[in-house]
C-alpha cells in the first residue's frame, strides 16, 4: 500500500494521466529532500509535532509540504503555484545528487518526482486539482 496523485477530473483521470506512486515511506524522503531543499525542518512544523506555522513559510512548495500523505485534494490554484517550484527544486536536488541513488532516472523517487512534476504541469494547464489516495 502507498501513496497515488491523480488528476481531479469530474469524470476520473484519463488513463494516459502521469500517475505518481510512492510508498509512504519514499514519499516521507521525498517531502523532507524537498523541505531541506528549502531551508525547513519538518520536525518543527506544526503538522509534523512542532510549533512553527505553515504560513511563516513563503515558498509555493509548503503546499505539498504541509499536505496530508493520503487523502484530501491540491486546490488548482495551488497546483499552479507548485508545478514550476517543484520543477525547480527537483532540478537543483537532481545537480546535487552525484550517483543518480536518489534524484535519478533509475530511482524511484527520481520517476515519481518526475511523474508528480507533470502531473501538476497537466493539471496547472487544465485547472484541476490534484487528489491524493491510499
Amino acid at each position: 500500500m502507498g501513496l497515488s496523485l491523480r488528476a481531479g477530473r469530474p469524470a476520473g483521470p484519463h488513463p494516459e494521466d502521469p500517475n505518481p506512486q510512492w510508498s509512504y515511506s519514499g514519499f516521507g524522503i521525498f517531502r523532507r529532500a524537498l523541505a531541506a531543499h528549502i531551508g525547513i525542518d519538518l520536525d518543527q512544523m506544526r503538522s509534523f509535532g512542532g510549533p512553527v506555522a505553515w504560513d511563516t513559510v513563503a515558498s509555493p512548495l509548503r503546499h505539498l509540504l504541509e499536505h496530508t500523505d493520503d487523502s484530501g485534494q491540491l486546490e488548482a490554484w495551488q497546483v499552479r503555484q507548485l508545478a514550476p517550484a517543484l520543477r525547480e527544486a527537483l532540478t537543483a536536488l537532481a545537480h546535487q545528487d552525484t550517483d543518480g541513488f536518489l534524484w535519478g532516472d533509475a530511482s524511484s523517487n527520481g520517476r515519481a518526482a518526475e511523474a508528480l512534476v507533470a502531473l501538476l504541469e497537466l493539471c496547472a494547464a487544465e485547472d484541476l486539482p490534484v487528489h491524493f489516495g491510499g
